[in-house]
């Protein structure tokens, strides 16, 4: 039985996800980690992967690689989203990936990640029979997937990742009420493109996913440790999402820092990604956000899966 792996390298995150699956049994997960690394930080400015972030990705791989060799013989695939696929110094960190871990990198074009991420969402939770839409925010960007079952009906891919945001528009803590007030606008402008895009859809459902919208959800339940099972398929009413940003806006990073669901690292990110969460149920004009726990790092393990299957043949 061959055991396999995915890496996740996203603008703020990289997660890993080690897995196996006996003949006849459901994909098992062995083990999850996840570090916060920021690896698209100064990219709204610099266009480029910074030497300092990308030194703590690689050193971060290599941990993970070491890791995976606890489990014996492991195939690995790893993934980079949009600070690598934006970074005008992306090949020569595929390079460095290459020849300080030997791993092999691939860059994910948005409409494979937005792909990825569904099959990642639908593991695990299942949304009925009519269209809905999901959405994966990220630090460098997010994509907006309107589908029907496993078929995608629409899919738009933007560059509102929280990094991004918060790089351009929130530099102070507590908030500033001029700052916050031109990322909602400049988010409604946005969203309502994404929604053209997708067709102006009528639909019942909305999805989110990934740690912004996972740890307002630990916020909503004060869910602490964290436990995934309760998270997962979760539901988030627009009026609390909307009570839970007029609460982090008036904090300090250090007050925030106090909230024990709030994970390390986002504290500084969390206002431009409840705003992002806020103004997309807006935009769609849904009163209730359901929350998915698992997304693009599960959807990369299945896609492991199904590779080293094949090569086991």
């Amino acid at each position: 039985m061959k055991r396999f792996a995915s890496i996740d390298l996203g603008s703020n995150t990289i997660r890993l996800l080690i897995g196996e699956q006996e003949e006849g049994s459901p994909l098992r997960v062995l083990r999850e980690e996840r570090r916060i690394i920021r690896l698209g930080e100064g990219l709204h400015t610099e266009r480029r992967l910074l030497e300092h972030r990308m030194q703590l990705a690689l050193d971060t791989l290599n941990e993970f690689r070491r890791i995976c060799t606890e489990y014996g013989d492991v195939f690995i695939y790893s993934a980079a989203t949009s600070a690598v696929r934006d970074a005008s110094n992306r090949e020569v960190f595929v390079e460095r990936v290459k020849s300080d871990t030997g791993l092999k990198l691939h860059i994910l074009p948005w409409q494979e990640e937005a792909e990825l991420t569904l099959d990642g969402i639908l593991w695990k939770l299942s949304p009925g029979n009519a269209p809905f839409i999901t959405f994966d925010i990220g630090g460098g960007s997010t994509e907006y997937i309107l589908s029907q079952g496993r078929q995608v009906l629409a899919s738009v891919g933007t560059q509102l990742g929280v990094v991004r945001l918060t790089e351009r528009f929130i530099t102070r803590h507590p908030a500033d009420p001029t700052e916050h007030q031109a990322l909602s606008a400049f988010l409604a402008e946005e969203l309502s493109k994404v929604r053209q895009e997708l067709g102006n859809p009528v639909f019942a459902t909305l999805i989110g996913t990934a740690g912004t919208v996972t740890t307002l959800a630990a916020l909503h339940l004060n869910i602490f440790p964290y436990d995934e099972n309760k998270i997962h398929g979760s539901t988030l009413p627009f009026n609390r999402v909307e009570k839970l940003l007029e609460e982090l806006k008036a904090m300090t990073l250090a007050e925030r820092l106090q909230l024990k669901p709030l994970e390390q690292g986002r504290e500084d990110l969390i206002v431009a990604g409840a705003t992002l969460a806020l103004e997309t149920m807006r935009a769609f004009a849904c009163e209730s956000l359901t929350v998915s726990e698992y997304a693009l790092r599960e959807g990369l393990l299945l896609k492991a899966c199904e590779i080293a299957k094949k090569q086991e043949t």
